[in-house]
């Protein structure tokens, strides 16, 4: 379980308020009227901090620190990236489909891809708006996808096939890099059934050998970053008095 009881805090819509605000703010309509090139030999000895540029965006710099520096939870332990599991892909995963499910949403299956981690662990401790973004720096969106059940059976294979992923809502065991075992949420895979996979707008397009993910039934775009739903589903459970323990509970093994 990744929710504890703690003292409540309301950082939530201060977070998402200011982020907002600060990079509205940093932003004005602009139209090209014209351009013009030029080449410069850019070298690491060459390159001096210009005093005036500095000082433009210092208040900028400034504002957006302390707003990256907000805490949003505190995490009991290390959360780890690893294969066929790990504690950070679980929670990503995991934080996902709650934030689906608060929305009305009941996805069978949450899958993100280990290299859309861009950090290896998420350390003890509290956990900030830096850290989410340097987990995931991308623009990628969360989006539903509805898959026939070939389909999922063939997007179940690739994962086995690749040694693993971050998942929610499934119960997979490897052997020799075949499925050996797999429930999904609780039951057998139904070939004849359609599914609800929640992903990202990358593997959707087929990143990451998701070739499965190609051409869906339908597609639901659920319109936020998902480092904006971790972000905003990490404050409302901290909110709550929750915080976040990691958790390998054997959703994806190998024999």
């Amino acid at each position: 379980m990744y929710l504890e009881n703690t003292a409540p805090n309301m950082k939530l819509r201060n977070i998402l308020f200011l982020l907002s605000i600060l990079f509205l703010a940093c932003q004005a309509p602009q139209q090209v009227q014209s351009l013009q090139a030029t080449h410069y030999r850019v070298s690491k000895d060459s390159v001096a901090a210009d005093p005036k540029v500095t000082a433009m965006i210092a208040p900028y710099k400034t504002r957006l620190d302390s707003l990256m520096n907000i805490d949003i939870i505190h995490a009991e332990g290390e959360f780890k990236k690893d294969q066929p599991e790990g504690s950070l892909g679980n929670m990503v995963c995991d934080v996902l489909m709650r934030y689906a499910t608060q929305q009305g949403y009941s996805p069978d299956l949450c899958l993100m891809n280990n290299g859309g981690l861009r950090i290896p662990v998420i350390y003890k401790g509290s956990v900030s708006v830096r850290t989410i973004y340097e987990l995931m720096p991308f623009e990628n969106q969360l989006l539903l996808l509805k898959i026939k059940g070939m389909k999922m059976q063939e997007l179940l294979e690739t994962i086995a096939a690749t040694g693993g992923a971050p998942v929610a809502g499934i119960k997979m065991e490897i052997d020799n890099r075949s499925i050996s075992s797999l429930t999904i949420q609780g039951k057998p895979l139904d070939v004849s059934k359609d599914y609800w996979v929640l992903t990202s707008d990358y593997l959707a397009n087929g990143g990451d050998k998701a070739d499965a993910l190609k051409d869906p039934l339908e597609v639901k775009d659920l319109n936020k970053l998902i480092r904006d739903v971790l972000i905003e589903t990490l404050a409302a459970m901290d909110t709550e008095g929750a915080h976040l323990v990691p958790i390998t509970d054997g959703r994806i093994s190998k024999k």
